[in-house]
């Protein structure tokens, strides 16, 4: 959802910076690449999706089913039909509520997300001591950037305030920040609390959005601007950012035909889908709408993950250089790979290159559902990455035991000198054909992942806490517990994603912290004011009993299910 890029939510994480080694050709990953594509109703969704009573701020409001007709002011709402929709991508666009303002069908449509409030505030340099409370009002330009592109929505009424901006709809129009703040200094606005200011817009090339709206991926809704001004002023005064403006969508939507069609066809499967993607938006919302020390308006700081398991390992593996250790993501509460890059949550990483431009590792604990026949029997093809190398075969073996190193089979992965040797396909065939193996003495990995040295390095990713460097000690009982994973199929999906936590909890070793389920068992969960939630307590999802850890667990499930096993419905 960009001027750059689709927004459907199935399209795989934007790649990062090659090495000239390293290339993103999903051919080169044997066949992987494949995996990686593509009206007055007075009730409303719960944020389960289920049905809730729901009455209107006033009943004066209102909204339809516009069908799909684009135009200026017409209001986009997020669907919730699709089989794979925002929740392990683009969080902010489930159930946001998008208004348009501008849209020429043959060029360019532009719009800014209504709901999703932040207590961020942007300084006045204009008005000495104003702050101006920032919205998230899209991914282009958005709060990340460095230089965002904001809007400011208003419904001014007097002749300068209207000439100094663009009319969206009757009673609502918007103007640049700096018009604003000028606004504001001659006294025509009495201060920011006349304005809505939007980071950041949603964009669509032409047809893109008529071609989303063919596949659900939203409803287009008629309403006025009286409906939007009430919620905008209600989401101004004190609304929690972590709630990420799901009663907005709730109304709007109750309010519109589409919804009895809606409500008439959601069955358990949607429900769950609902909810987890309510879930993971609301951490979305913990994680870039809510103020943190580190940073006012800027989201690119790095700041360490709280709660990791730091060690001297790690000091050690980084004065050594990292090549040939095995990581193990973060064992903190609140997983880094919760919103993005799913697939590392829990995972185990054998780094096997490191240079001045980049460092390369292989996931160890995802199998695919492929397997490739040796010695009568059927090795799964393991996951390892989304890129390849050129010039390399697309697979890599490697095995744990000394006695085939005695023999001579396999080289050290990296400098260290470790328990993993890696050989080529033609070399572990002739061992086993010879029966100086078998075929379980190897895993086979298909794919690397990238860290380039600009941007956010491996090493300091370890520094952070975001991976944990594996005692050598742990790594053989890490090896044979891998290779009780079998091919990956719908039926035993849950057995190999329990292996996957067995072999990352047994890489910390006794003693070691492996989760927050364990500590989350040494104590309920205290009852809070208001919707029986605690507020306070960061180790579950904002106003809801789901344990963060929990919702990271079920998030890796959902991206195993819906990229490797090309069935979203299935977790």
């Amino acid at each position: 959802m960009s001027e750059s890029s689709s927004s459907s939510p199935a399209e795989s994480p934007t790649p990062v910076e090659n090495s000239d080694d390293v290339i993103v050709d999903d051919s080169d990953l044997d066949g992987f690449g494949a995996l990686f594509s593509e009206s007055a109703s007075s009730t409303t969704l719960s944020s389960a999706g289920e049905i809730s009573g729901f009455t209107p701020l006033d009943p004066s409001q209102w909204a339809y089913d516009s069908g799909k007709v684009i135009e200026q002011g017409a209001v986009i709402l997020g669907g919730c039909e699709q089989d794979f929709g925002f929740g392990l991508r683009q969080q902010y666009f489930h159930k946001a509520v998008i208004l348009v303002l501008d849209h020429d069908e043959n060029t360019f449509t532009k719009g800014v997300i209504l709901n999703r409030p932040s207590d961020r505030m942007m300084d006045d340099d204009t008005n000495e001591g104003l702050k101006w409370r920032v919205w998230f009002g899209g991914d282009v330009q958005g709060l990340d950037s460095l230089m965002p592109d904001i809007v400011c929505l208003h419904s001014l009424k007097s002749e300068e305030a209207m000439e100094a901006s663009n009319t969206v709809i009757k009673n609502i129009q918007w103007t640049s920040f700096e018009n604003a703040k000028k606004l504001v200094k001659k006294g025509i606005a009495s201060g920011p609390e006349d304005f809505w200011l939007f980071a950041g817009y949603a964009g669509w090339g032409p047809g893109q959005l008529a071609g989303e709206l063919d596949r659900n991926s939203w409803y287009m809704c008629a309403t006025d601007s009286q409906t939007l001004l009430k919620e905008l002023s209600r989401q101004s005064k004190g609304v929690d950012p972590r709630d990420a403006g799901l009663d907005t969508w709730n109304l709007l939507m109750s309010l519109t035909l589409v919804y009895n069609e809606f409500k008439n066809m959601i069955g358990k499967e949607d429900t769950a889908k609902n909810a987890f993607d309510d879930l993971m938006l609301k951490e979305w919302s913990q994680e870039n709408l809510v103020k943190f020390d580190y940073g006012d308006l800027s989201l690119t700081s790095n700041p360490v993950v709280q709660g990791a398991d730091t060690s001297t390992y790690a000091d050690m593996a980084l004065s050594e250089g990292l090549a040939g250790t095995v990581l193990r993501a973060s064992s903190a509460d609140r997983s880094p790979f919760l919103l993005t890059k799913q697939h590392l949550h829990h995972s185990l990483l054998l780094v096997i290159l490191e240079d001045e431009r980049v460092s390369l590792g292989c996931v160890l604990n995802q199998v695919s559902t492929k397997g490739i026949e040796v010695g009568g029997s059927t090795v799964p093809i393991r996951y390892g990455g989304d890129y390849a190398v050129k010039g390399q075969s697309p697979m890599m073996w490697i095995h744990c035991s000394q006695k085939l190193k005695d023999a001579g089979l396999g080289t050290s992965v990296g400098e260290k000198g470790n328990c993993f040797y890696t050989c080529t396909q033609e070399e572990a065939k002739d061992a086993i054909s010879y029966n100086v193996a078998t075929p379980e003495d190897f895993l086979v990995l298909s794919g690397i992942c990238v860290w380039p040295k600009l941007g956010g390095s491996l090493a300091n990713e370890v520094k952070r806490g975001v991976f944990e460097v594996v005692p050598e000690a742990n790594l053989v009982n890490v090896f044979q517990t891998l290779q009780k994973q079998e091919i990956l199929t719908e039926e035993n999906l849950s057995k190999n994603i329990a292996v996957t936590n067995d072999a990352w909890a047994n890489a910390a070793g006794a003693g070691s912290k492996t989760s927050s389920k364990e500590k989350s068992s040494e104590g309920t969960l205290t009852v809070g004011i208001g919707e029986g939630f605690d507020e306070d307590n960061d180790k579950v999802v904002f106003n809801s009993d789901k344990l963060v850890s929990e919702l990271a667990d079920d998030a890796l499930k959902k991206w195993i299910a819906t990229f490797l096993l090309g069935s979203p419905t299935l977790a």
